[in-house]
């Protein structure tokens, strides 16, 4: 047998990996990483030497699909450093706007527009570089008082917008209640409810998508079901109702057992990505395509041909993710259990495979195809997904969203608009 790149301890070669608990010691070489049953992994914690083997590669892949207790140690983060302009544009906001609850860009090819909510419920068009802003909206989502925030996830109220800017989203994230807008009249065009199971665990799933010409938005209407509806006029696009079971104690065909939250659609609009969880609770992020969903399977969000399950981690949803390309998907968090890693998966939705994993990027995702940008609390990273090296820093510039089409990555900081430019 060829050696492996892993060693373990001894203790590991004396029993199958069914019957033994094991953690994943990093050696400080990107996520390189030896095995070690949990006693030589309290001496390690110690510092007290342990004996770690070379094996052969079948001894380590008894371990390979089995889930390892933690990962202790630090990763190495791998680094080719590329000039990085620091030159980071300050715009004052108009006065009197009030504070700023999202960003989103407004969808232009040229210049630097945004669309903002604020505080007060306007949904305001801002153009950056001639000062000029306009109401577009007024949002009336409801409070939803006596809300107790669910493991630090407060109720916050969140700003979508349709790709050619035509249509708004205002809803509350761990929340149930959302309103959908006309931004050319004003008026809104429907209401939005999430259903009342649990909706404190998750964002309220909405993205809009473009759909043979058209857009459309995808909603949750109850904790595990989605629908896509006429932005324009709220007619439901997904009718469905469920078939009788064919008894009491079973449920009923396409029945889906998962809590719906964040959604992600491909640049390419044929791709939807949902980041929600099952019980007891593990974190799953699920892909279908969108098309098919419209066309030809009612039930495609379901249980659909297209449906691929591309990870899932213990207690851990709603984390970063970013789509590289129409197929790639970057997701943040390195393990499979409550305790992740700073790091990325760069997953394929076609196949459902990952093609790789680095450490080192935290924070929100972004991405313009050619590099992830990662926004950490101490500034902004960038890296080569595909090779996993950090090319460069901004230290100080947190952004919190991406203008893919002018390159733009921005963030609200008091009253000042923050912008870098990916190609600057």
């Amino acid at each position: 047998m060829n050696p492996a790149e892993n060693r373990m301890c001894r203790h590991l070669l004396d029993t199958s990996a069914e019957d033994v608990d094991f953690v994943r010691l990093l050696t400080g070489c990107g996520i390189d990483f030896d095995l070690a049953c949990l006693d030589c992994d309290k001496a390690v914690e110690a510092g007290g030497p342990v004996e770690l083997i070379e094996v052969c590669e079948g001894c380590v892949a008894g371990y390979a699909d089995e889930r390892p207790e933690a990962w202790h140690g630090q990763p190495g983060i791998l680094e080719r450093h590329e000039p990085v302009a620091q030159n980071v544009i300050e715009t004052p906001l108009p006065a009197g706007l009030g504070p700023v609850t999202d960003l989103v860009p407004a969808g232009v090819d040229d210049g630097s527009v945004w669309i903002l909510l604020v505080e007060s419920g306007e949904i305001v068009r801002f153009d950056a570089e001639s000062g000029a802003h306009t109401t577009l909206a007024t949002a009336t989502v409801p409070d939803e008082p006596g809300h107790q925030p669910w493991a630090g996830r407060a109720l916050r109220r969140r700003l979508h917008v349709s790709a050619d800017a035509r249509f708004a989203a205002v809803v509350n994230d761990y929340g149930q209640h959302g309103q959908v807008f006309d931004l050319e009249s004003g008026q809104v065009t429907f209401t939005l409810h999430g259903g009342v199971y649990r909706p404190k665990t998750v964002p309220f799933s909405l993205a809009f998508a473009r759909h043979d010409g058209r857009d459309v938005v995808v909603h949750r209407t109850a904790w595990n079901r989605l629908d896509v509806s006429d932005p324009a006029t709220g007619e439901l696009l997904t009718v469905r109702e469920f078939p009788p079971a064919e008894s009491s104690e079973q449920r009923p065909p396409h029945y889906l057992d998962f809590f719906h939250g964040g959604l992600l659609v491909s640049p390419d609009d044929r791709w939807l990505v949902n980041d929600g969880w099952v019980w007891h609770p593990v974190g799953i992020t699920r892909a279908w395509e969108l098309r098919r969903w419209l066309t030809q399977d009612v039930w495609e969000s379901e249980d659909g041909p297209t449906v691929v399950s591309l990870c899932s981690r213990e207690y851990n949803w709603n984390l970063p993710m970013t789509w590289i390309n129409d197929d790639l998907l970057a997701v943040s968090g390195l393990g499979q259990d409550d305790d992740l890693i700073p790091g990325a998966r760069i997953l394929s939705v076609e196949t459902g495979l990952e093609l790789g994993a680095f450490a080192g990027p935290d924070g929100a995702f972004f991405s313009d195809g050619a590099r992830l940008y990662s926004a950490g609390a101490a500034g902004m990273e960038v890296w080569d997904p595909f090779t996993g090296q950090r090319t460069g820093r901004v230290p100080g510039f947190v952004p919190t969203c991406h203008a893919r089409r002018t390159g733009e990555l921005a963030a609200v900081d008091g009253g000042i608009l923050r912008r870098w430019c990916t190609s600057s």
